[in-house]
């Protein structure tokens, strides 16, 4: 007796071994698609379903294997539904409709129809003769391509909450000749761009640009191109070169041929610029508003993955300003949606093509970013001598001062604060975690500063694994911390210690502070103290190190060189 239960038990395990992992995954979380109904160019399509899961990706895919509409949709109450409308010039055929995450999805056709022909109207012959239309290509200019225009697709979303989506594709053919094209022009110094405009962008809009990682990595054999994305207003330009698309699709759990970036412009709603003109507000500052949300997602095995961070590459996005503003008392600023705190971001202002002022910029991640003014000065610094750049950097929310009206700015500066301000140029993110010294506390103010510090190679303490936070900083340790801040914002700085012979007592340089000195004295962000003399010890000021600041910034290009500054 046993023996046969035992034998039934064995009989029961091997049938559910050969059952498919599917059946089991299938118990975790459902996807079903609703039939869609055939449609011609230009008509509206809803994709709708139900499904176990909290969010289902939706795309659809051409017959000729692109891209076609990609979104993110959240499930209420078992069900999803997401609609847009068909491009006109979309080619009549049958799309791939997939919904769900990783294994959990659900596939439908969508069938295109041919849009009923329209006799045209006989035109007279044109002067010549010869005949015959031209085939639509891209425009080709020094270390720049435009996309075709017709090789541009845009299909239009509107959301439960109102927000419209444009999901924006190209032509492979087109995106892969750019590469080529910008081959055949040869060397320049310029750096090369793919340019691809798209339609303005409305507030509480988003535009979602799709481009296959397997076009571009054959392109990137031919050119180490920038893809730039722009509107009337808003512009994002991307290096290829600062995404490792191995990497990403390893975390995907595909291959690089299998994966699609997805590149977002949103401009912000009512609701949200409402929130960062509050955050200005208690920063004394006013919020000029068309604040912009930039972020990237690649895409791929029914995953999704969010781009924030590239390394030591400041990356370019910029926004079109309906106003004149003063870059002394302006600045880009990065807005915080879970802190609800906006904070200096790189930023430059300038004219763009069509000679409207716009803000340029740059950090080495994505975020929500806005512009804002405001004038600052402090009692205690009217005939200093460091007074315009202290008022340059107060207003641009880089430094603040001692209190309400004073900066103090005789006043020495420790390790700590000179560490918090070089991370608050350079718009690195807060890691509280990463500050690991004995000396250091999570609860301490200057603790997530000095972890991002500390991520970014800015600072490394002492042998005794302590950081001394409190500690007054000397001068050769504040050319240490600047010189590793130009190789955090991607510049190499000549080093050679022959730049130091003009100091008589370069003799007294720390071995371990020589070629950081060398670099920073190079970049001229540091200086003597005296034509002739370094004095490599001395504990240095707030005031110096606010000069000095403003010198690394305007050397890195990340505020304008204003004369006077």
């Amino acid at each position: 007796m046993k023996i046969r239960k035992l034998s039934i038990l064995l009989i029961l395990t091997l049938c559910l071994s050969l059952l498919p992992a599917a059946v089991f995954a299938a118990s975790a979380a459902t996807v079903t698609l609703n039939p869609i109904s055939a449609i011609q160019p230009g008509g509206s399509v809803t994709v709708s379903g139900t499904s176990t899961l909290d969010e289902v990706i939706i795309q659809v895919i051409r017959p000729a294997n692109s891209t076609m509409f990609y979104d993110i949709v959240k499930v209420k109450d078992g069900q999803f539904s997401s609609s847009f409308t068909l491009a006109s010039n979309e080619t009549a055929g049958t799309y791939a409709v997939t919904a769900g995450q990783a294994d959990s999805v659900a596939t439908r056709e969508l069938v295109v129809k041919a849009s009923t022909p329209v006799t045209p109207t006989p035109q007279p012959p044109s002067g010549g003769g010869g005949g015959g239309g031209t085939q639509p290509t891209n425009t080709v200019t020094p270390a720049n391509v435009e996309i075709s225009p017709s090789a541009i697709t845009s299909n239009k979303v509107t959301g439960p909450d109102g927000k419209v989506t444009t999901a924006v594709s190209i032509d492979n053919k087109f995106l892969s000749d750019a590469f080529v094209q910008l081959k055949d022009q040869g060397k320049t110094d310029q750096t090369p761009v793919i340019a691809i405009k798209v339609g303005n962008i409305d507030a509480n809009s988003t535009t979602n640009v799709s481009l296959p990682v397997s076009v571009l990595l054959e392109g990137l054999k031919n050119s180490n191109a920038v893809i730039r994305i722009y509107s009337d207003k808003e512009s994002y330009s991307l290096p290829l070169n600062v995404l490792n698309f191995d990497e990403i699709a390893r975390s995907l759990g595909t291959d690089s041929s299998k994966v699609t970036l997805h590149l977002n412009i949103s401009v912000a709603s009512t609701d949200l610029e409402k929130q960062i003109q509050e955050s200005a507000g208690k920063k004394g500052a006013t919020s000029l508003g068309h604040s912009v949300d930039f972020s990237i997602v690649a895409e791929g095995n029914g995953q999704t993955k969010e781009l924030k961070d590239f390394g030591t590459n400041y990356v370019n996005r910029s926004i079109g300003l309906s106003e004149t503003v003063d870059p002394r008392t302006s600045t880009g600023v990065l807005y915080d949606p879970t802190s609800h705190d906006i904070s200096f971001v790189p930023s430059v202002f300038g004219d763009n093509a069509a000679g409207k002022q716009q803000v340029t910029i740059k950090r080495n991640g994505n975020s929500i970013y806005g512009v804002v003014s405001s004038t600052k000065t402090f009692d205690d610094i009217q005939g200093h001598w460091a007074k315009s750049d202290i008022e340059l950097l107060a207003s641009k929310l880089v430094v603040s001062g001692a209190t309400d009206k004073d900066f103090a700015p005789d006043h020495a500066i420790t390790r700590a604060e000179f560490a918090s301000l070089l991370v608050r140029a350079l718009a690195l993110s807060a890691d509280a975690s990463a500050a690991s010294f004995k000396d250091v506390q999570a609860t301490d103010w200057y603790a997530g500063s000095i972890g991002a510090a500390v991520k970014s190679k800015l600072v490394s303490g002492y042998e005794d694994g302590t950081f001394k936070p409190n500690a007054q900083i000397t001068r050769e340790q504040m050319a240490v911390m600047v010189a590793k801040a130009l190789s955090a914002a991607g510049l190499t700085v000549d080093s050679r210690d022959e730049l130091l012979n003009k100091f008589t007592d370069n003799s007294q340089i720390s071995d371990w502070a020589k070629a950081s000195v060398a670099q920073s004295v190079k970049a001229g962000i540091i200086s003597g103290m005296t034509d002739t003399t370094f004095v490599a010890s001395v504990n240095a000021s707030r005031a110096q190190a606010v000069v000095m600041l403003k010198r690394l910034l305007q050397y890195a290009k990340f505020i304008n060189q204003i004369l006077g500054n």
